[in-house]
């Protein structure tokens, strides 16, 4: 038994919907299931939030390749694509994959052989987006080539924009995957000097330190404050394009994610990725996200996704499923990995601690294929529109903790903002979680 048994076809992730009539879907429903009670954020965890990004569940038998391959900012270059529905990749995360596709597992083959280099881009609203991530295999096996599977693991690693693409099979959107070549350019990675760097008084030099919390934060501010006499516009207003400070204030934003286990980037650039991946907001927004090229650009709009109040709702009905605050992670890359279940079918999954308004279905728990070892899944539907939303993840271990949270499919949600937090006040209060 495999995760998210609805889906019927291998190597399809096209999100389906129960088309069953009304009394079918029953029969698979618990209708006492409704998990509507009361849930708390789970005070401690003795789960290795290490273990979900080593993706055991796709065997212990991987090869590991060596190396890293970086390509030069700007070139243009021919590269093989593989287009997603509803994934956008971006630098930094991890995609796993399972494929039976001979056609992709002989494009896969011909990557590593190479360079090892491959792009993803993404189908949104019917239409190919023409940015996307390159990615470079770093783990794979094919000795199950006989049983027509093919597995690996790759990390997003640089953007880049497609110029023309080349057909040479007329195999697009089949297999859930659409693989053709194309040629593209590397999209560089814009960084901006300092905004006080042309203006600066060189007797404040000795006082400019890197900060590293908030009181060496506070001595910047005046060190700031004073060299903005000498320019037109007051300080705050540099503050805005001052990369350093925009990831201070979106860690402190996250700080509770650190406290339970999460490993949040230090690095502007990775950090501007990291919440792009992490936060949930719509592809169209995640796509705009992905094409700018700095980022400070990207901070700035993160910052405002950060401090608003969203809900999480079913993408077909609208029924109520989770707050953003019922958010925590299970794994060091954070609130949301990437995944793949038995048949090849990729999930971007959000974990939470509480959900409402879905129905587990009658199917027994399950630990094959289980994304996070020691605990066993169970397949959950919306209890209005009856379509796939997620899992429920039950330890099996009494020493496990938490016992149980759900993991929702990110393909099934769309947020739902309530309001907007104020962001002038300095409290402790986050705008994901507590």
């Amino acid at each position: 038994m495999d995760l998210a048994g609805t889906e019927s076809s291998s190597d399809s992730d096209d999100f389906q919907i129960l088309d069953h009539n009304f009394a079918h879907v029953l029969q698979f429903l618990h209708p006492e299931n409704d998990e509507t009670e009361e849930a708390t954020i789970p005070s401690e965890s003795t789960f290795d939030l290490a273990l979900p990004t080593t993706h055991s569940y796709l065997g212990n038998n991987l090869k590991e390749l060596r190396g890293r391959t970086l390509l030069d900012d700007g070139i243009h270059r021919n590269l093989p694509l593989l287009v997603k529905h509803s994934i956008i990749l971006f630098p930094g995360q991890t995609l796993p994959m399972k494929s039976e596709s001979i056609e992709v597992i002989r494009m896969l083959q011909n990557c590593i052989q190479k360079d090892r280099i491959f792009g993803v881009i993404c189908v949104n609203n019917g239409k190919m987006v023409h940015v996307g991530t390159t990615a470079e295999v770093y783990e794979y096996y094919d000795g199950d080539l006989m049983a027509g599977s093919f597995r690996l693991k790759a990390k997003g690693r640089q953007r880049f924009k497609i110029l023309r693409v080349i057909m040479k099979d007329k195999i697009m959107f089949k297999h859930g995957y659409d693989m053709f070549s194309a040629n593209v350019k590397i999209l560089p990675e814009v960084t901006l000097n300092h905004p006080f760097s042309d203006y600066r008084l060189a007797s404040l030099d000795h006082l400019r330190i890197q900060s590293t919390n908030q009181q060496e934060l506070k001595q910047q501010d005046f060190v700031e404050k004073v060299d903005s006499v000498i320019t037109p516009w007051p300080s705050w207003v540099y503050k805005q394009y001052d990369p350093v400070r925009l990831s201070s204030k979106i860690r402190h934003h996250l700080q509770f994610l650190e406290k339970r286990g999460g490993n949040i980037p230090k690095d502007p650039i990775e950090l501007s990725f990291w919440v792009a991946q992490n936060v949930l907001v719509d592809d169209d927004e995640r796509i705009d996200l992905l094409n700018y090229d700095c980022a400070i650009a990207r901070l700035q709009r993160e910052i405002k996704f950060l401090i608003e109040d969203r809900s999480f709702v079913c993408i077909h009905c609208d029924n109520f499923i989770a707050h953003q605050s019922n958010m925590f992670p299970m794994s060091t890359e954070g609130l949301q990995s990437t995944y793949c279940n038995g048949y090849g079918v990729i999930f971007e999954t959000i974990t939470v601690y509480h959900a409402e308004g879905l129905k587990l279905n009658m199917d027994t728990s399950s630990t094959d294929y289980s994304w996070f070892p020691g605990y066993a899944w169970i397949t959950a539907s919306c209890n209005n529109c009856y379509s796939h939303m997620g899992w429920k993840f039950t330890a099996v271990k009494n020493n496990l903790k938490p016992k149980a949270f759900w993991g929702l499919s990110r393909r099934a949600l769309k947020n739902k903002t309530n309001k907007k937090a104020d962001d002038t006040t300095e409290t402790d209060a986050n705008p994901i979680g507590n």
